[in-house]
């Protein structure tokens, strides 16, 4: 049991420190040969990562993306 709660924290901090992959296109993101929405990317690769260059350019890209659907309507 002692070595299970040791081993928890590690696991965490594995999940926290996942790395952000590079994204070519802000508006069309591929991340290992698979499609990704912005939402999904930023959820799953810059929650606490918001000084990353590459989150912010996704988070500008989806951003730009609202505003312009929202004049749309």
């Amino acid at each position: 049991m002692i070595r299970a709660t040791w081993l928890l924290p590690g696991i965490f901090v594995l999940a926290c420190e996942r790395e952000v992959p590079h994204v070519d296109d802000s508006n069309n993101i591929v991340v290992n040969g698979e499609k990704m929405s912005q939402d999904a990317f930023l959820e799953k690769y810059c929650i606490g990562k918001e000084k990353n260059p590459t989150c912010s350019k996704v988070l500008d890209a989806a951003a730009q993306n609202l505003i312009e659907r929202a004049r749309k309507r």
